[in-house]
């Protein structure tokens, strides 16, 4: 099983509306009527844009710990860690900078260790750039082109694969939401690897009314998903995922809950279950000041 990857494509589904309640919110008064479902379609696939992209605006923390799997089936979990999260200018320099492991601060000597080792990667990949060929720099923007691509092609395959239906009204965190319910079309034809995985899954999504922003999706495995062709992991039926997301500064939509509820298999036979939740917060809008405040000076 590789958890990354699965981390990376639900963080991808929270961004779109996605099928069936599995925990309920409580309805209120539905007076008005519902707006019409190819229209609101419409209104979020045009607003849509995959976590991945938002979080490349913004710093904050995360807390979250690994879980690891032996191909045993064994459990293991990793220590609680928090990290502060900065977006960089540079392609791929993206910092996670560990600032506590289970509840006690890095020292500061550390802290200044971590971040003047993370301050020369990114000056050595900024000369690198510099000096880069013609030829190099066409790689390098090519594939950063097919990582937004494929950014775009899970959100394709959503609509590809669901038959998306409107359900009703909710009240969620005091925001009137409309709900919507998806069935995965067996048949689609997708584009990317979460489009297959998006075929055996299926939950709920509560968009909030105003903006027409997914604000919280709950998903549940309706058939067993191999990872590693089958050979190393196999997420089995009701699993469940959970992802909530938070209005930051009034104007955006971003992660602020992830929970996984796994049960499976590993080398077909062996069985394993694990809780897992990560979470997002203190978010800032990225600039420069809020870069230098990590790096030290020589």
């Amino acid at each position: 099983m590789n958890p990354s990857r699965l981390v990376r494509w639900s963080h991808a589904l929270v961004a779109v509306p996605l099928a069936l309640v599995m925990l309920g919110a409580t309805p209120y008064a539905q007076d008005a009527p519902l707006p019409d479902t190819a229209e609101l379609i419409r209104e979020v696939k045009a607003g849509l844009r995959t976590d991945e992209e938002l979080l490349r605006q913004y710093t904050f923390k995360e807390r979250r710990r690994n879980v690891n799997v032996s191909r045993l089936g064994k459990v293991q979990f990793g220590q609680w860690r928090e990290f502060e999260v900065y977006p960089s200018e540079v392609p791929g320099e993206t910092y996670k900078r560990l600032i506590s492991v289970d509840g006690t601060p890095l020292p500061a000597a550390e802290l200044a260790r971590r971040d003047a080792a993370h301050r020369k990667t990114v000056l050595d990949r900024l000369e690198q750039i510099r000096v880069e060929r013609p030829k190099d720099r066409q790689k390098r923007l090519a594939r950063t082109a097919r990582e937004r691509q494929e950014e775009q092609d899970v959100i394709d395959d959503v609509f590809a694969v669901y038959e998306i239906r409107l359900i009703g009204r909710e009240m969620l965190d005091g925001r009137p939401t409309l709900v919507t319910s998806l069935t995965p079309r067996k048949q689609a034809r997708t584009k990317s690897d979460a489009g297959k995985f998006l075929k055996k899954v299926r939950g709920k999504a509560w968009v909030n009314e105003a903006d027409r922003q997914v604000v919280r999706t709950e998903l549940e495995a309706v058939d067993d998903i191999t990872f590693g062709f089958g050979l190393l992991a196999r997420m089995q039926k009701g699993s469940t995922m959970m992802f909530r997301r938070t209005l930051v500064n009034g104007e955006i939509w971003l992660p602020a809950e992830a929970q996984y509820s796994v049960v499976g298999k590993t080398l077909v036979f062996r069985k394993f279950s694990l809780e897992s939740t990560t979470r997002f917060s203190e978010y800032r809008k990225f600039n420069v000041t809020t870069s230098e405040e990590v790096t030290p000076k020589s």
